[in-house]
């Protein structure tokens, strides 16, 4: 893996860490609902002025993908929006320490995709990487 790579692995893991700690802290002032779409409008706030700035790149990157592109594009956000939502009722009703590990668990969900639908191939390091990684989850779960 290269360094870079390494390095922005590292900032999306500290982020989303940090990301956890302040959605638990925002569910002690207020309910998962309004934490989703708070958040939501905050979102919109901040990157609307990134897309009009970038307007005619994303114009064009939407021109040249086609409609299968924005189809996945459109369903990736629906998906992710909706993880959003259950994951912070999930945090609303239980410790951080314990919903965040397993909610981490989704990489699952899209290796199997993966696997399925995306032919990449299935190895033994894979298959006990997924096992140890069950093992840890289930005992920070306990």
């Amino acid at each position: 893996m290269e360094l870079s790579t390494i390095i922005f692995l590292l900032l999306a893991v500290t982020a989303w860490g940090f990301g956890a700690f302040f959605d638990k802290m925002t569910l002690k002032y207020m309910d998962a609902s309004g934490a989703f779409y708070i958040r939501t409008l905050f979102m919109l706030v901040l990157f609307i002025p990134f897309l009009l700035w970038k307007y005619s790149p994303v114009r064009q990157a939407l021109a040249s993908a086609g409609r299968l592109a924005s189809i996945f594009v459109l369903s990736s956000v629906l998906v992710t929006m909706g993880g959003v939502f259950f994951y912070l009722k999930a945090m609303s009703g239980g410790e951080a320490s314990k919903i965040v590990p397993l909610s981490s668990t989704y990489p699952f969900v899209t290796f199997a995709l993966a696997m399925v639908f995306l032919g990449e191939n299935f190895t033994l390091n894979k298959l006990i990487g997924t096992l140890l990684l069950s093992g840890g989850i289930y005992f920070i779960s306990k």
